[in-house]
């Protein structure tokens, strides 16, 4: 009986080592698991990191980019400013040369009605 008592606790304990085997087994499982996870996790982390440093680079240059083409446009609108107080100067000597003309030809007029009244009385005299 002692003998059987003892055969039963063995199988019984066989039976527990093997739980504990099978149990072990499976939590080396979840570990390689996890542990393969975590490893993929890692790198899908430094690419992220390095898509976000390219991002930052990318932001970087379309800021310095931008600040460029605000000074740009600033010198523009300076050249444009400078373009329009030329073309309004430009404008009032062509209006000042437009009262010249008519003037000029004003006084042409006169000068030909007075050349034709003195070839009239030329005619006059000579006839």
């Amino acid at each position: 009986m002692a003998l059987d008592f003892l055969k039963n606790r063995i199988m019984l304990m066989m039976s527990e080592r093997d739980k504990a085997i099978n149990r072990a087994d499976e939590l080396q499982d979840t570990v390689q698991r996890a542990t393969e996870l975590i490893t993929k996790l890692e790198t899908d982390k430094r690419d992220m990191e390095n898509r976000l440093e390219l991002a930052d680079r990318d932001l970087d240059k379309l800021h310095e980019w931008k600040e460029e083409m605000q000074e740009e446009k600033n010198e523009l609108e300076v050249e444009v400013e400078k373009l329009r107080r030329e073309n309004d100067s430009l404008q009032s000597a062509i209006d000042t040369f437009e009262v010249a003309f008519e003037y000029k030809d004003k006084e042409i007029e006169e000068l030909q009605i007075t050349i034709d009244e003195f070839n009239q009385e030329m005619d006059e005299l000579a006839s």
